[in-house]
C-alpha cells in the first residue's frame, strides 16, 4: 500500500508584487503560518492526524511561488528531510497530469505529498477515491462515502487530503485505486 498526501497551497496574496503574473503571487503570513503548522504536525511521524499512514517521503510541487513556498516550509518544520522537487507542468495541470509524475515516484518509498493548486489537488483526491465522475455527481458504490467526506469538508487553502493507495507500484496509481485516509484543514 503506499499514500499520497494531497495539499493545496497555502493562503497567497491576491496579487503578485510589481504586477508579475499569477504564478508570481506569494504566501501571506496566515499561508506561511499554515504551512510551517503541517510540517510540524508532519514532522511528529506515523500516526499523525491519527490515521496510521507513514509521512511523507519525497515531495512534488508545482514551481509556482505559493506552492514552492508551501511545500518549503513544510519540509523546513520537517527538519529538511523531505527532498522536494518543482514542475513548471503542474502549474495549471488536470489532475491526469499530476498523476504521470505520481507515476514516475521511485517504488521504495513508501508515501509521498504533492503540493498544488485548485480545482485540481481536490479533484484528484475524487478520482483516486472513486470511480469516473465529476465532484458535481451524486452517485452511489465505491467511493461514494468518501466522496461525501470530500464534498462537505471543501479544499480551502492549506487543505490535506491524504489517500490510501491500494497499489504496489507507483505505476499502478490510477482513478478509483484508493480509499481516503482522511481531510484535513488549518489550523494545523
Amino acid at each position: 500500500m503506499k499514500h499520497l498526501w494531497l495539499v493545496r497551497h497555502g493562503k497567497a496574496a491576491r496579487d503578485a508584487p510589481g504586477g508579475a503574473g499569477d504564478e508570481q503571487r506569494p504566501l501571506t503570513e496566515r499561508g506561511r503560518r499554515d504551512a510551517t503548522a503541517l510540517g510540524r504536525r508532519l514532522a511528529a511521524g506515523t500516526g499523525v492526524f491519527g490515521i496510521d499512514a507513514p509521512v511523507p517521503e519525497v515531495a512534488l510541487c508545482s514551481a509556482a511561488v505559493r506552492t514552492g513556498q508551501t511545500a518549503e516550509l513544510v519540509n523546513r518544520a520537517m527538519d529538511g528531510r523531505l527532498p522536494v522537487e518543482a514542475f513548471r507542468s503542474l502549474y495549471g495541470a488536470v489532475p491526469e497530469t499530476v498523476l504521470r509524475y505520481v507515476r514516475e515516484i521511485d517504488d521504495g518509498v513508501r508515501s509521498a505529498l504533492v503540493v498544488g493548486h485548485n480545482p485540481t489537488m481536490y479533484e484528484l483526491a475524487w478520482q483516486l477515491v472513486g470511480p469516473a465522475a465529476t465532484p458535481d455527481d451524486p452517485e452511489d458504490g465505491a467511493g461514494a462515502d468518501d466522496r461525501s467526506v470530500l464534498r462537505s469538508h471543501g479544499f480551502p487553502t492549506c487543505a490535506l487530503a491524504v489517500v490510501a493507495l491500494d497499489i504496489v507500484s507507483w505505476e499502478e496509481c490510477v482513478e478509483g485505486c484508493g480509499s481516503l485516509a482522511g481531510v484535513f484543514s488549518p489550523p494545523y
